[in-house]
């Protein structure tokens, strides 16, 4: 390779072309982090000049470019295989300060900025060759739409935008704007030094900007060279990195790049979903990199660090070509996207729904795995769904810990791989496979001590407690029962009140060993003494006496849960128990178990 440190002038002032290939990430340079630091970098070396003070070069980085060989008489061509926000920036900058000059009838300066911004080839019959640097696809119409605006105004209505609004929302036109603003407020056009301060603004950029330019030899492995530069600019995403290399040895293998990107790679680019971050603190992080975790896990049948995603992928993706991995990949994320588009009301929903409320996302690469892989035959998949819910859902009551859950679901992804039997008698032996504490499926005597026992609104988070409770509420509907969808945040009653003393007075003691305060604080946080109600409804009947509340419940509400309160005229410590007996059959026939 060679490698050079080269001003703006060398870069720019030949009649080359610096192509950003389709497979790299589109451009992200913002504001405050990106913009705003080079804006004054360069503006801070424009100022020494204007006082004659001595200048030292502002050095922005390193760029690698390819040589793409192009027959003769067309304009040279280098492939940007790192640099390409650095010297996407660096146009936009002079298309600003071109345009700026235009507008204010500086028409040396604009001439001389429009050839470090434009190719002049007069036998290219295509338009967009006059650009010394072409985005990746996805930016290619608003850095067209920029380029040709010749103004601010234009610009804004070529988008549709109000004519004074600061920002129209797409990172290359937005930068467009800051600089063009920038520019504007530095030069100060009706202050008496305009003209001297137009000048070094102009020789700062042409001769101070300076980068290191790294041109690959045809021996140059241009990927590892990508990879080992990545550290300034905006921190790449895993997926970024695993982009790159997909594509870069589709491109070595022969095949049609732009053909693979749309079909394979376009929709995570271009669909928002993918690049949404989620989850919270340290392990906050895009959708598109949670999902290639995901990925992984399923492919390799082992747990995938956050900080290894990449060499991981790496690995894996050694053992096929390159398109058949592209189109492995779009299939699960295919499969991954429909996570949060499931059916309303198919067993699938349910589990992704009661997932999300458990907080389970470790549960993920097994449900990836048997949506795109065993969903086939619907029967098999809801039977292993509903195996491995009754699991999850009796530790969850059981108050088990869930700290073996990442090995227990690689056991699973193995135990669906593997031979003999069906994937549901294969996943459920697996389930049934241990009586410890740390992954034992709890049997229905156990669940009975919990249910009926412990306070389990004080163990249990708010949202598990409502899930259940409209499990109970779906478990009492029968087929003569009208349909019915809870889209509503319901809250959780106790029917019997936390403050219960005003209105509910204990029962004697009836030795002295009792100890009624004892028992019906601890009942009355029992599934027994739980209910739903309406927000409104839930702060009008929660301290009252039984019949006021009991009437003002049966009332307002249509739920099963609450229509059979109508036939108590009393609620007591028996009742909750009774209630609870109840509750449980529900919750045994909605969450089994097998002997």
């Amino acid at each position: 390779m060679d490698a050079r440190t080269l001003d703006i002038k060398t870069i720019f002032g030949q009649e080359r072309r610096h192509v950003v290939p389709l497979f790299q990430r589109p451009y992200v340079w913002e504001r405050s982090s990106q913009l705003e630091p080079l804006w004054e970098d360069i503006q801070a070396v424009a100022d020494r000049q204007l006082e004659g003070q001595s200048v030292r070069a502002h050095f922005l980085g390193a760029i690698v470019l390819d040589h793409v060989s192009k027959p003769t008489g067309e304009v040279e061509v280098r492939q940007v295989i790192d640099g390409q926000q650095r010297l996407t920036t660096i146009q936009l900058f002079f298309e600003a300060f071109c345009d700026f000059c235009k507008q204010h009838g500086k028409d040396k300066h604009h001439a001389m900025l429009l050839k470090l911004t434009r190719n002049d080839n007069q036998f290219s019959t295509d338009p967009d060759e006059q650009f010394k640097v072409w985005p990746t696809t996805q930016d290619q119409d608003t850095f067209r739409t920029v380029m040709n605006c010749g103004s601010p105004a234009e610009l804004r209505k070529a988008f549709g935008v109000k004519k004074d609004d600061a920002a129209i929302d797409r990172p290359i036109a937005d930068a467009y704007l800051y600089f063009y603003n920038a520019i504007g407020e530095w030069l100060n056009p009706d202050g008496a030094d305009f003209e001297p301060r137009l000048d070094c603004l102009f020789k700062t950029l042409r001769e101070y900007v300076r980068l290191v330019v790294i041109d690959l030899d045809p021996i140059d492995d241009a990927q590892v060279i990508f990879e080992t530069l990545n550290a300034r600019g905006t921190p790449l995403l895993p997926a970024d990195l695993v982009k790159n290399l997909l594509f870069h040895r589709a491109q070595l293998a022969g095949d049609a790049l732009e053909s693979l990107y749309q079909k394979y790679w376009r929709h995570f680019d271009d669909d928002g979903y993918w690049r949404v971050k989620k989850g919270r603190g340290h392990a906050r992080r895009a959708r598109i990199d949670t999902f290639l975790q995901h990925y992984l896990t399923v492919k390799l049948r082992d747990e995938v660090p956050v900080g290894h995603l990449y060499v991981a992928f790496r690995e894996h993706a050694a053992m096929g070509k390159a398109a058949e991995v592209l189109a492995d990949l779009r299939r699960y994320a295919d499969t991954y996207r429909s996570f949060d588009g499931q059916e309303t009301g198919t067993r699938e929903a349910l589990f992704v729904k009661r997932l999300s409320e458990m907080d389970l996302t470790t549960a993920h690469p097994l449900l990836l795995e048997l949506l795109a892989n065993h969903a086939g035959d619907r029967s098999q998949l809801r039977s292993v769904l509903i195996d491995i819910e009754s699991f999850l859902v009796r530790r969850m009551i059981c108050q088990l810990n869930t700290r073996g859950y990442n090995r227990l679901f690689i056991d699973l992804l193995k135990a669906l791989g593997g031979e003999g039997g069906s994937p549901r008698e294969r996943v459920r032996a697996v389930l049934l496979s241990t009586e410890a504490d740390s992954g034992r499926w709890p049997n229905d005597e156990e669940i009975k001590q919990a249910w009926l026992n412990n306070p389990l609104y004080r163990g249990l988070v708010k949202k598990r407690t409502r899930m259940v409770l409209e499990a109970m509420e779906h478990a009492s509907r029968t087929g003569k029962t009208e349909k019915l969808i809870i889209d509503e945040k319901l809250t959780i009653e106790h029917l019997m009140p936390q403050d219960w003393e005003k209105h509910w007075p204990l029962p004697e003691a009836r030795n002295s060993d009792d100890d009624p305060q004892g028992v019906r604080d601890r009942l009355i946080h029992t599934f027994g003494n739980l209910t739903l109600l309406t927000k409104k409804l839930n702060p009008s009947v929660s301290n009252g006496p039984w019949t006021k509340k009991r009437d003002q419940i049966t009332k307002h509400s249509i739920l099963r849960l609450n229509n059979v309160l109508a036939e108590h005229d009393e609620w007591n410590e028996r009742m909750i128990r009774k209630r609870g007996e109840a509750l449980l059959k529900q919750f045994k026939d909605t969450w089994p178990r097998p002997l």
